[in-house]
């Protein structure tokens, strides 16, 4: 003897057919007075054969597949109910999808193009720009450098003639200026 029980929830969805939901439970009961399924051809008498244990059993799996079916039930409406809700929302974004993606590229291609425009005219003019700000800072560094070379050679030429008026001054007299130099803080090698 075999049971069947067939449990079917079924959603309509606009414009995309149906979504079906099955839950398919076989429960295959045995009677004492039947021969088993297990490859014996072996028949039982009612009273060599105590089968409520298994009975019970079966009848506790039943029960708890009926509940897991309920539950099942709940779960699925409560998904229905969802996506039944989110359905209208999702058919708005399809629709305007499109449309707000040709804009987006639209406008994406045109900044982009306007961003490259004023890359190109920067590259342009700012390479006239640098070439002339670097000639300016090579005719400075020209004129630094000369600078430099002369104050080196006044510095020299500065430096020879207190030598020479070292040696005609008094030494009392250097050391007294050495001292006084050394208490304003200034030395020789500065």
């Amino acid at each position: 003897m075999v049971n069947w029980l067939l449990w079917n929830w079924k959603a309509g969805f606009s414009g995309r057919g149906t979504r079906g939901f099955k839950v398919h439970i076989e429960v295959q009961t045995y009677s004492a007075l039947e021969p088993l399924a297990d490859g014996c051809d072996k028949q039982e008498t009612l009273k060599e054969f105590d089968a409520s244990r298994e009975i019970a059993a079966m009848k506790a799996r039943l029960d708890q597949q009926q509940e897991d079916i309920e539950d099942n039930s709940e779960l699925i409406t409560i998904a229905g109910a969802q996506i039944s809700e989110l359905e209208p929302v999702v058919d708005k974004i399809e629709e305007e999808l499109p449309s707000v993606k040709e804009k987006l590229h639209a406008y994406c291609k045109k900044r982009l193009d306007a961003f490259s425009d004023e890359l190109d005219d920067m590259a342009r003019v700012d390479s006239d720009k640098w070439s002339r700000i670097n000639d300016r800072q090579a005719i400075a560094l020209r004129e630094e450098k000369d600078a430099n070379a002369q104050l080196k050679a006044d510095v020299a030429s500065i430096m020879r003639r207190l030598a020479a008026v070292e040696d005609v001054v008094h030494p009392d007299m250097c050391e007294a200026a050495e001292k006084k130099l050394g208490e304003l803080g200034v030395s020789d090698t500065q």
